[in-house]
């Protein structure tokens, strides 16, 4: 195949060329994609599809690229004065009208949501600083749509005074206690619940004239961090229904209770059992168990358990491994992965990545891990 090559070029920097994977032609067949900047002031975009992220990156090259229109010449070469050297007579005339020396390259990504341009609302009657309605932020993270809800209800996002926000942890915990005595109250099965009914339930606990921090948008957030979407009893109703976490629920209160009575000394882990079982509403039923507070404790002693936050452990794995076992010598190993997990960035076998750090050693039906 020839063609007939004609050419105004000029360098042009109102075009972009951008390589197409399979991926991202799928994505443009099924549904929009659209560009986002990113909120980093670096002018960093990237390409959003329903459910996927691509962040792009400019690079640079040496090959001439050339953006070429077909169209019919006014004062065409006679066809035959056209030397094809060997090649087929030309099937068309084309013209060049511009070069280029880059091409946009899509990298595809997990979504993130950049939650240093949010408030943390604690649930008191102040302010916020930073008002950016859900859409203005939404728009600002180089997240897809499905993404980004999954990513907002994971870590506590919610709308306050109509503004986004990060609810803290303190909150979060104080509107599942109100909610659990409200749905124990009202007789509201925790298998099946209804965010309308259970905002309603909290709304008419207020007492006039008195602010209701727990709206309908904080129950919403509470509701679907705790609990899991389920089919509703009642075919006829179009509301979702959400089941909630039992374990999830009894690790945010076991985790306040460390944090509370097991932060600066030691406490018998009978007695820190007792505590945690206390949190928790009158009547109130939830199994318990030491194992599901794992990555948030040491045994410094015998039987005894503190409190520990991975923030404060070095990000050196070496480091962090020195760490661990100056507040525990010996370790079980399934108690210490949750505290190294994060630092195993090549996706090593766990036991070959302790192995690097540590000694690990079978006793029994377990593996212990110790300081070398």
């Amino acid at each position: 195949m020839s063609v007939n090559l004609y050419n105004t070029l000029s360098p042009e920097t109102g075009y972009k060329l951008l390589q197409l994977s399979d991926e991202l032609i799928d994505a443009f067949q099924k549904g929009s994609v659209k560009f986002k900047a990113l909120s980093n002031n670096t002018g960093d975009v990237c390409l959003c599809s329903e459910d996927k992220t691509w962040v792009i990156k400019q690079r640079n090259h040496s090959n001439t690229v050339m953006m070429m229109n077909e169209f019919v010449p006014n004062n065409g070469v006679p066809e035959e004065k056209i030397n094809t050297f060997g090649l087929s007579k030309p099937s068309a005339d084309w013209a060049g009208f511009m070069t280029l020396d880059s091409e946009l390259e899509p990298r595809l990504v997990e979504g993130a949501i950049d939650i240093t341009q949010l408030d943390i609302y604690d649930g008191k009657d102040v302010p916020l600083r930073r008002r950016l309605t859900l859409q203005e932020f939404k728009d600002m993270c180089p997240c897809s749509e499905r993404e980004f809800v999954l990513r907002w209800l994971e870590i506590g996002g919610s709308v306050v005074q109509g503004f986004a926000c990060l609810l803290s942890e303190r909150f979060v915990l104080k509107a599942l206690h109100i909610i659990l005595i409200s749905c124990m109250a009202e007789n509201l099965d925790i298998d099946s619940l209804d965010i309308d009914q259970v905002a309603d339930a909290l709304k008419n606990d207020v007492k006039e004239g008195e602010p209701n921090y727990f709206t309908h948008e904080v129950v919403t957030t509470v509701i679907n961090k705790f609990g899991t979407k389920v089919e509703a009893s009642d075919d006829n109703t179009d509301q979702d229904r959400f089941k909630m976490n039992m374990p999830l629920i009894a690790r945010w209160y076991g985790v306040s209770a460390l944090k509370k009575f097991a932060a600066k000394e030691p406490i018998s882990e009978d007695e820190f059992m007792i505590q945690w079982k206390a949190q928790f509403p009158p009547y109130f039923h939830c199994d318990l168990d030491i194992n599901m507070l794992r990555g948030y404790f040491v045994r410094p002693l015998k039987e005894k358990v503190r409190y520990m936050s991975r923030t404060t452990l070095s990000l050196d794995p070496k480091e962090r491994f020195k760490q661990l076992f100056h507040w525990q010598n010996v370790w079980g190993q399934d108690d210490i992965i949750p505290f190294i997990v994060e630092l195993n960035t090549k996706n090593m076998k766990v036991d070959t990545f302790i192995m690097k750090y540590a000694r690990r050693k079978r006793v029994g039906n377990k593996f212990i891990v110790s300081a070398r």
